[in-house]
């Protein structure tokens, strides 16, 4: 033999040596020579020992933020525009359904919508336009013919007045002359020329009456025209009012035809979009569960988180929330976690800032360090049985990979020179924990009452005294007792 492969096989023989002697315990005594050692248990001797107070459970590596994501409805896969350890923002898509029923539902709502919205349009503005047209061309009309005959009444008014004027003008000029003659005298009135002034003042004064009287007729006839010709603009502004006014019912129920057709739209593109999964936060893709032409059934996704985290329950118990796995997860592996569950008996126990060791097989033996960060404050029935959860942050993450699963070794207490003896010297019968003491020949079983429970050592309070030899349990084909 080669002797570097010497070395490596005595160094092999010494390693597995110093873990047998470490797994089994403490003082661990074979018996007399002169006993067959094929058929004798190894034994342990029941002694003061200090150890560490534990509790023990089976935990999982997580991150701190993960987001399980599922199709909330059935379909086929259509594409996944994503791939493992990719990195992705909000709202990024990162897989479909096919959906061309669904696209053509939502096509179908947005036709619909804009029709009733036409509708809607057409009842508050009824007039189209050329009734527009047509009726502002009468109204328009009609308010010229007003200015025409205001302008017709105001000139033949004018006239008018120049007329009387002029008639009062004369008047006044042959009065003045009949005075100036002095034909209101009766001496003279008599002359012929205080008769001719008498007969023009007569002509003059008739032609002033005539004049008045025109004037009079031609203001009624005036104002009459200018009545009827306002009763024309305001009998077309009436047409036009009365065709632009929308009829309240009519608008009303056009209103509530596009309502519906809003509400449809909606509903339709809601259901489009549960065709598509996208990224609700920024993370890495860390796992799809699916490829391009699976038809999945569509399930939704647990709301309970590992307290402390954003990461779902399920991403540490398989049965939560049902057998589907998320579709894709997505989350921040730079920040990883350990997440562990633990029986509502011992809450009392698990405490946040509580020591924490972490201890597994990764690419190399983990031994990592930390403290409880969190723990749930009520129970979760798993299995139909009710149970907490707790968070274990690590001050290193070396070796740990997401999914991987550990021993999480959680610090209760320290005890000191308590009769204890190995772990793996206990087992329990109906539920009642038990040793065998060797009697110098064979074991006697023996109920034992435990205290504080580490790793390796097993306080007894009752059932034991110092110097007797137990036989290790697990060699005899029982079930060693559970630490808890």
């Amino acid at each position: 033999m080669p002797s570097s492969l010497a070395k490596f096989f005595v160094v092999a023989v010494a390693v597995l040596l110093a873990v047998t002697a470490v797994t089994v315990g403490v003082r661990i005594i074979l018996p007399p020579t002169s006993v067959n050692s094929q058929l004798s248990p190894q034994l342990a001797t029941v002694a003061f020992s200090s150890f560490e107070d534990t509790v023990n459970e089976t935990g999982t590596v997580v991150p701190a933020t993960e987001t399980d994501l599922n199709f909330a409805i059935p379909g086929t896969v259509a594409s996944i525009p994503v791939k493992m350890g990719q990195k992705v923002s909000a709202g990024m898509v990162l897989a479909n359904l096919q959906s061309s029923s669904a696209a053509s539902a939502v096509s179908q709502a947005e036709a619909n919508l804009a029709s009733a919205q036409a509708t809607l349009s057409s009842a508050e503005s009824p007039l189209t336009p050329a009734q527009s047209t047509s009726l502002d061309t009468v109204l328009s009309n009609a308010e010229q013919v007003q200015n025409q005959t205001i302008a017709s009444v105001q000139e033949t008014a004018s006239i008018d007045a120049e007329n009387i004027q002029s008639d009062e003008a004369t008047l006044q000029a042959v009065q003045s002359e009949f005075n100036a003659a002095n034909c209101s005298a009766s001496s003279n009135s008599s002359s012929s020329l205080c008769q001719s002034y008498t007969t023009q003042i007569d002509q003059d004064q008739r032609q002033l009456t005539i004049d008045q009287e025109r004037s009079q007729s031609d203001a009624s006839a005036g104002a009459l025209r200018e009545s009827e010709a306002q009763g024309q603009v305001n009998a077309a502004q009436a047409a036009l009012n009365a065709a632009s006014t929308p009829n309240p019912s009519q608008v009303a129920e056009a209103q509530a035809k596009v309502n519906a057709a809003n509400s449809a739209l909606d509903v339709s593109q809601a259901h489009l979009a549960q065709y598509t999964l996208t990224a609700p936060v920024g993370g890495v893709v860390l796992a799809i569960n699916g490829q391009v032409g699976e038809n999945v059934t569509g399930a939704p996704t647990t709301s309970q988180t590992l307290p402390g985290t954003s990461t779902p329950l399920s991403a540490i118990v398989a049965n939560l929330g049902g057998n589907q796995e998320p579709f894709i997860v997505i989350g921040q592996p730079s920040k990883l976690v350990v997440g562990f569950s633990f029986p509502s008996q011992i809450t009392s126990q698990i405490s946040v800032g509580r020591p924490v060791t972490v201890t597994g097989q990764g690419f190399a033996q983990l031994n990592l360090s930390g403290r409880v960060a969190a723990v749930s404050a009520s129970p979760v029935t798993v299995a139909s049985v009710p149970s907490y959860f707790a968070t274990a942050t690590l001050h290193s993450a070396k070796g740990l990979s997401w999914g991987m699963s550990v021993a999480v070794s959680v610090l209760v207490s320290r005890v000191t020179s308590v009769l204890a003896v190995p772990a793996s010297a206990v087992f329990t019968v109906g539920g009642v924990p038990k040793v065998e003491v060797w009697n110098g020949k064979s074991g006697v079983e023996t109920d034992v009452t435990l205290g504080a429970q580490g790793l390796t050592m097993v306080q007894i309070t009752s059932g034991l005294q110092k110097g007797q030899q137990v036989e290790l349990a697990a060699n005899q084909g029982f079930t060693q007792a559970g630490i808890s």
